[in-house]
């Protein structure tokens, strides 16, 4: 702009110089009416935008002059279209590199890049449908035509959502502020290639362009439990975290000993399914807990929210509802949500003689096949539900994972070995030798591999376990895979394995919840706590016997063992229903089981 000043500048300045040249010299341009400054500035103006102007000038000191000026006018106005080009060639390079601003508001707004962005995109695609008119904004150092083409391949429907990608540095106050970061609803934080480390500058950012954010709330994703506990501890709470591996690895712990839970938490995450709601104690206001579990049809309780804000997951059955409390339900959506009326349904006598299937009581002998540092947190996990005199088994290629770098790792509540292989068929009869295993737990090398190559690994071990280990084989091994990417899930249906974690998907869906919805965060923290309340697939015949009764019949059984019931198991075809209607007729038997919210492991 400041050029093009210039050369406007420049132009007016020569029209009067030839002016007073003109006026000096008494020469007389064609065309004019007249002698004097302000015609002979008319016509120097004419022949400098005009190279045809200069045609009907007769004598020849006029025409030298009138020739000058057109000279120059030409010289002037290529200069001017030339910059004017540029400058328009500038601004849509821009716009293809994302580098424009953004001018959004009310956006929710994803900083960084990664395997994640897609699912949590289509998630939150889902959750706004209801609006007229939403949008998502995604900012990260990966090129905007490469962000903007995985989106389009892996987010099928828009539906009433609005996908805008832009360039630039997460951790950047200005590259934040293109990206109306005070303008946003929330903002989610993932991994990209820096690690947590990224996701902390980037808060720190957000915060120094944003210090008060009182229109939007962060959600922060980060690896390492401890980096999530200080920026939680740091930030007042006012920054949600998520640690993706410990939320992961819990869950492949426990999908491992209790068949069909990895599937229940999918569908509490996403919003494609049933979800958790917060609705007033309204007429259950001085009630029992017991009484409200059976006081929704379409909706499941599974515990309260105190006037001071705690949270309590599956109180006490004769627990007092206070008239500020808050029921927190599973409901598919909050229109589902009413209360209908304190529906008897008289709970069985208690089988005495039978167990709750829980945990197993005996010693159980897992094996571990394929390895990565999120194999260590898995250990972990299933160290706490394991019974004692357990054996893990952990099988690794000798050529990715030197089993010596495992040596340090012990069970508190059972043995554990390590086998080094090829990874091949021949490793698996060296594990029978020791006995078949009742689990095989199957980690894709995520610090080793790339994620096709991890999850292609992870394919062609699953296809050597059933081999080994065929579906409804005399053995009856029970096998959890690990995938790092979703669109491989579709390859391993064939192979027959009992249950799929994928690594990105829980944390994308948990991710994708709290940008919708802060208040959430202290409900995961207790589920995901290993000290507060768990999910847990107990027997059937531990609560009822094995009759048609009404799903209300199953919800007051598990009341009175203190469980709040909220779907089941079925264990002949796999299928698992959550948040079924109380009234719906069910026939459970002793290879079914009821999914329940529990104060703890029993």
């Amino acid at each position: 702009m400041v050029v093009i000043a210039y050369l406007a500048l420049l132009s007016v300045l020569i029209m009067v110089v030839t002016a007073v040249v003109a006026v000096a010299a008494d020469l007389s341009f064609a065309g004019g009416n007249s002698d004097g400054f302000a015609e002979s500035l008319w016509q120097a103006m004419l022949r400098t935008i005009d190279a045809g102007s200069f045609a009907g000038d007769t004598a020849w000191p006029t025409r030298l002059v009138a020739l000058l000026v057109t000279l120059v006018g030409l010289f002037l106005a290529g200069s001017l279209i030339g910059l004017i080009a540029n400058a328009v060639d500038q601004k849509v390079e821009e716009l293809r590199r994302g580098r424009s601003a953004v001018i959004e508001d009310g956006h929710t707004l994803i900083l960084g890049w990664s395997d994640q962005v897609p699912r949590i995109v289509n998630e939150l695609v889902i959750a706004k449908e209801s609006e007229r008119s939403a949008s998502i904004v995604v900012m990260a150092r990966a090129d905007k035509s490469e962000m903007e083409e995985t989106l389009r391949d892996r987010v099928e429907d828009l539906k009433t959502t609005r996908i805008v990608c832009r360039h630039g540095n997460p951790s950047s106050p200005a590259d934040l502020d293109r990206a109306a970061v005070r303008q946003a609803r929330s903002i989610v934080i993932v991994r990209d290639t820096d690690g947590d480390a990224g996701v902390v500058k980037a808060v720190l950012a957000v915060h120094a362009v944003a210090p008060e954010l009182s229109n939007a709330h962060i959600v922060a994703e980060l690896s390492e439990s401890d980096n999530a506990r200080i920026i939680r501890a740091t930030t007042g709470g006012s920054v949600l975290t998520v640690s993706s591996d410990q939320v992961v690895a819990e869950v492949t712990a426990q999908a491992c000993l209790q068949a069909g839970l990895s599937t229940i938490f999918t569908d509490l995450l996403d919003f494609g399914g049933d979800e958790i709601y917060f609705v007033p104690a309204g007429e259950l206001s001085g009630r029992p807990y017991r009484d409200a579990v059976l006081g929704f049809e379409h909706s499941s309780v599974i515990g309260r929210i105190g006037g001071d804000g705690l949270v309590e997951l599956n109180p006490a059955p004769l627990t007092t509802i206070a008239p500020d409390d808050e029921l927190i339900l599973i409901a598919e959506d909050d229109s589902a949500i009413r209360f209908s009326g304190l529906t008897e349904f008289s709970a069985p006598e208690s089988n005495a003689g039978s167990t709750n299937g829980s945990a197993p009581s005996v010693p159980m002998h897992l094996a571990i096949v394929g390895w990565s540092s999120f194999g260590e947190r898995v250990l972990r996990e299933l160290d706490e539900f394991l019974p004692d005199r357990s054996r893990v088994d952990i099988l690794v290629d000798h050529d990715l994972v030197a089993p010596g770098e495992l040596e340090a790792l012990a069970l508190e509540h059972g043995t554990l070995a390590v086998h080094g292989g090829d990874g091949g068929p021949d490793d698996f009869r060296q594990l029978l030798a020791s006995g078949t295993p009742q689990q095989v737990i199957v980690l894709g090398y995520r610090d080793v591999l790339s994620v096709d190559d991890a999850d292609a690994r992870t394919l062609l071990t699953l296809l050597a376990l059933r081999s080994q280990w065929p579906v409804g084989g005399s053995h009856g091994v029970r096998i959890v895979a690990e995938l790092l990417d979703q669109q491989n899930l579709a390859l391993a249906a064939p192979v027959g394995v009992d249950d799929l974690i994928v690594s990105n998907a829980l944390s994308s869906l948990l991710m994708a919840q709290l940008s919708e919805r802060a208040e959430l965060q202290t409900v995961f923290d207790d589920l995901f706590d290993a000290d507060g309340a768990v999910v847990e697939m107990r027997r059937a015949d531990s609560l009822v016997g094995p009759q048609s009764l009404p799903f209300g019949v199953v919800v007051a059984a598990a009341a009175a063992h203190g469980a709040s019931a909220f779907g089941y198991r079925l264990g002949a075809t796999g299928e698992v229903a959550v948040n079924p209607p109380k009234s719906r007729v069910v026939s459970l038997g002793a290879d079914d089981h009821v999914a329940v919210v529990a104060t703890s492991p029993v």
